[in-house]
């Protein structure tokens, strides 16, 4: 209760609570704007925060973090274009209410469900993180090893259509995650003679490049037209069947969301789905669903904002990132001293305690921010994309440059846009690099310390209960994706034999 205190008199100081309100707005501009994201604000403020205190610079990204993943459902309702992925339900109820005249109800609709949806999901996070970080108390490095895999092995699961070209993915960034110094004896590795690699390759510039210049080039291809063309908001006034019928809806998509966020690498747009659908499977009204149905607004956005916290849970205690916006916040808290894991409550408890009580009140502030926000979101998509696609690189290199004062950085920053452009063009997920570059160094470390400690009887770790569960989890996760490929393929030869 001290820390809870002790965090919140923090969080209330009105510089911090500027930084929050400011991060908020800008992170809800990103998300506003199709084909910009949560990841791509919070990557490209990562490198401002530098100058801040631990507590205020992740109370910044947290903003971005929780205004991105909202910011999408504006164009999704107003225009029929989901500003994230996360937002691609709410388009298709939020375009069909817009045809009714109803524009300002359902982006009501939309800003009150994700409020609910990320201010549970703080209360979620305030109440499991510190119970699960006793259980991580008990992982050492046999057990970092199947924690690692199993994150990674998370990511190739979810590449779902694109499984095989997501484990090339995770096996090549887990060899450039092998750039730089050894782990544990420090000897340099792969430097081609470039002292510049003697560090390996910075996560930031990488991030930077990878999620937020690939929009760039596609925004380029049509450098002359806008965004988008959108109508008027008109009145914003809810019935009051609007929130009595959708109570159970709400909170039974948050914790979808929740769930979904501690699951690594899942993110909001896999929340939403689930969430939409299983609404819609409990709704007394399913015909509704893709007609303007209020309670698939409700169910999508619950779910996707559920995330928010929920993905901070693993990051916070076990070190693993549920999203890939937590994957850059896992950066970002490295590079402020502060280093995830079972001790992050006990060694620095005043910062952490600040960044989930800021969660909290982030998501309060979310609600009237949204409101504000909804008034004016028609004028946002009129911006010419030749200025926005300016305004995002320049900021990428300022920011990128910041990290190191060196143009090697910048470098790095455009050859990762240029991969990203090229992998998306080829439908290669990107997901995967994210986190192969930051649990890469992890897993080795870990096999390079097991190995140590047990002295090359490696096998000797499975006398440890905690591995053997974790090891089992991993072996479903890897095997999940390739059964069920193999049992679609055999449903389709049936299929197409009868």
């Amino acid at each position: 209760m001290e820390n809870i205190l002790l965090g919140f008199t923090n969080v209330m100081q009105p510089m911090n609570l500027l930084i929050c309100l400011g991060g908020l707005v800008i992170g809800v501009l990103f998300g506003a704007l199709p084909g910009f994201s949560a990841t791509m604000a919070v990557a490209i403020f990562v490198p401002f925060t530098y100058t801040m205190e631990p507590g205020a610079a992740l109370l910044l990204l947290s903003g971005l973090y929780c205004g991105g993943v909202y910011g999408g459902s504006i164009p999704a309702v107003l225009v029929g274009i989901p500003g994230t992925p996360a937002s691609a339900p709410t388009a298709l109820e939020g375009k069909a209410l817009v045809k009714k005249g109803e524009a300002g109800r359902a982006l009501n609709l939309v800003t009150l469900a994700s409020a609910f949806g990320g201010f549970f999901s703080s209360i979620a996070l305030l109440v499991c993180a510190p119970l699960l970080a006793k259980i991580a108390m008990m992982v050492g490095a046999p057990e970092q090893i199947f924690v690692a895999i199993f994150g990674l092995s998370v990511v190739v699961m979810l590449s779902q259509d694109n499984l095989y070209k997501g484990c090339l993915v995770a096996v090549v960034s887990l060899l450039i995650a092998t750039f730089g110094q050894d782990p544990v004896m420090g000897f340099p590795r792969f430097t081609y003679g470039f002292p510049a690699l003697a560090g390996g390759f910075q996560v930031v510039p990488v991030l930077i490049g990878l999620f937020s210049l690939p929009e760039v080039f596609k925004m380029l291809e049509d450098p002359l037209g806008k965004m988008a063309e959108t109508g008027k908001v008109g009145s914003m006034k809810l019935r009051m069947t609007d929130i009595t019928k959708n109570i159970v809806n709400a909170f039974r998509s948050t914790i979808i969301g929740i769930i979904t966020g501690i699951i690594p690498a899942a993110g909001p747009d896999i929340a939403a789905f689930l969430a939409y659908n299983e609404a819609k499977k409990a709704s007394k009204k399913p015909e509704e669903f893709g007609n303007g149905s209020a309670e698939g607004i409700v169910a999508a956005e619950s779910g996707n904002n559920g995330v928010t916290g929920g993905s901070l849970i693993p990051l916070l205690t076990l070190g693993i990132p549920g999203s890939a916006p937590a994957a850059i916040f896992l950066g970002a808290m490295i590079i402020h001293g502060v280093r995830p894991g079972p001790n992050l409550f006990i060694e620095n408890a005043a910062t952490v305690y600040t960044l989930i009580i800021g969660f909290a009140i982030i998501n309060l502030l979310l609600y009237f921010v949204g409101i504000a926000y909804c008034k004016c979101g028609s004028m946002i998509l009129l911006i010419p994309k030749a200025i926005l696609a300016t305004v995002i690189v320049v900021l990428a290199v300022v920011g990128t440059f910041s990290i190191n004062k060196t143009m090697f950085d910048v470098f790095v920053m455009f050859v990762s846009g240029v991969i990203g452009y090229i992998m998306l063009r080829n439908d290669y997920p990107t997901s995967p690099i994210a986190l192969a570059l930051l649990l890469g160094p992890m897993l080795e470390k870990a096999v390079s310390l097991t190995s140590t400690m047990y002295e090359g009887r490696i096998l000797e770790i499975f006398q440890r209960p905690l591995t053997t569960v974790l090891m089992l989890f991993t072996v479903f996760s890897f095997a999940f994706p390739f059964v069920k490929a193999a049992m679609d393929k055999k449903k389709k030869a049936k299929a197409g034999e009868e």
